[in-house]
């Protein structure tokens, strides 16, 4: 078993349903549900080589999509050094996962440094708040991971338009209240909605998060898929939550 560094402020996970075993921050920015979500939401596929995870944190959706398809090719890009170096050590914990890397790279910095239309997917969890809205968190991991201090919508939107070529697609996760916002951004860089589900913390609640596929210059209709519901009105999981093999059940 490979020996890796765990801090005080974290902890070693096992991702259900698999053999990952992760450290994750216990300070707030370990993974969530909108990170299951989305990896799930991903449509992969033989056509799909390379992806490119923007703000790829510790690293968890760019190893669940490797789990999903263990032919990818991933390249996580993180702007913070300590979120960085907590992914490359989970790829020390699991060396069966060749062919996944991490870059300490600012995504308002792709255009300049990286190789347009690059990549076949692209997927993002990018912060939920605009700058100087909400109650900015007192840990500055926690504030740059849920608020725009490193990258707006818009700058995710626009890096991954460089990195995408015609007929590629992203996969987003965002919350509800700005999905129009991201309609235009994606409109602006020259995307088409393909898919759009949105997902709701509890039956009879609102939605709050919606996971949004676009594809470069498509410009047809797009699918709606039903509804994902996290939790029964009981409090208990919503179908398909419950199941184990929760992440290969697209």
């Amino acid at each position: 078993m490979t020996e890796v560094f765990i801090d005080t402020d974290e902890r070693l996970d096992v991702v259900v349903g698999t053999n990952l075993r992760l450290i994750q921050k216990i300070d707030g920015t370990a993974f969530a549900v909108d990170t299951l979500l989305l990896a799930r939401f991903v449509r992969l596929g033989k056509e799909i080589v390379r992806v490119a995870d923007l703000g790829s944190g510790s690293g968890i959706l760019a190893f669940l999509l490797k789990y999903r398809q263990p032919s990818l090719e991933v390249v996580g890009f993180e702007v913070q050094p300590e979120f960085h170096d907590l992914a490359c050590r989970n790829l020390q914990l699991n060396p069966q996962m060749t062919g996944l890397s991490f870059e300490l790279l600012d995504v308002r910095e792709i255009p300049a440094r990286l190789l347009p239309e690059s990549f076949d997917l692209v997927v993002a969890n990018p912060p939920y708040y605009p700058l100087g809205t909400g109650r900015l968190p007192d840990r500055p991991g926690r504030a740059l991971a849920r608020h725009e201090l490193a990258g707006t919508l818009k700058d995710f939107v626009e890096a991954a338009a460089w990195l995408l070529n015609y007929g590629s697609r992203l996969a987003m996760i965002i919350p509800t209240g700005r999905f129009y916002e991201l309609h235009d951004y994606l409109k602006a860089a020259q995307f088409g909605l393909r898919r759009v589900q949105f997902v709701h913390p509890k039956e009879g609640q609102p939605s709050h998060l919606a996971l949004v596929e676009a594809e470069r210059f498509y410009r047809g209709p797009h699918e709606a898929l039903p509804a994902l519901t996290i939790h029964r009105a009981d409090g208990s999981l919503g179908t398909p939550f419950h199941h184990p093999d929760f992440l290969l059940r697209s």
